[in-house]
């Protein structure tokens, strides 16, 4: 090897990190940044309450499931306590479920007399949020029409059957309990 090349090796390594350092330097102060996924509450809130959401539908356990869902989801999104109580909190975030729906989205090729049966459907739930401070009976932040939808496939061979609209309304929580938070949490104003 080369003189010339021993000192290519040995002069490249250190400008090698000069301009990476100098990108990161440049890329820092650019403006972005990672956003944490804790949130804040307006100041003066040190406790949260979430207690079960009113179920106006005829849906059954519906509130248990959305209910839990935005409970754990608040309680990782923020760093103040969240509990499951309407008293000894600063705040409390109400619900009510005002309409389940489940409507057939695409139709199956199974027919059974003169009827087609669906195979694709879209539950629809539509929920009533409201957040208030207890201290002033404020309303922080408040959403009349709420409105989630999850599709599932409905299995059409009885031998097969497994029931899919539970575990679409799972899912249909834990998208709802992520959206709420973070809109509670980027726009209440104290």
């Amino acid at each position: 090897m080369s003189e010339y090349s021993k000192g290519m090796k040995k002069s490249f390594k250190p400008k090698k990190m000069l301009v990476l350092a100098g990108i990161i330097l440049l890329s820092a102060g650019c403006g972005y940044r990672l956003r944490s996924s804790k949130g804040e509450l307006p100041h003066g809130i040190q406790s949260l309450g979430i207690p079960t959401f009113r179920n106006l539908t005829t849906q059954y356990k519906i509130e248990q499931i959305l209910s839990g869902a935005v409970l754990r989801e608040f309680a990782l999104r923020t760093q103040i306590p969240v509990n499951s109580s309407s008293t000894g909190v600063d705040s409390v975030l109400e619900g009510e479920i005002k309409n389940v729906s489940s409507t057939p989205v695409t139709f199956g090729t199974q027919t059974i007399g003169s009827q087609t049966f669906g195979s694709t459907f879209m539950i629809t739930v539509q929920m009533s949020v409201k957040m208030k401070r207890l201290s002033d009976s404020s309303i922080i932040w408040e959403n009349d029409n709420f409105t989630f939808r999850e599709q599932y496939v409905l299995n059409a061979n009885i031998k097969d059957f497994f029931a899919e609209e539970n575990p679409a309304l799972d899912r249909l929580a834990r998208q709802f309990a992520a959206s709420l938070a973070s809109t509670v949490l980027d726009r209440s104003t104290p």
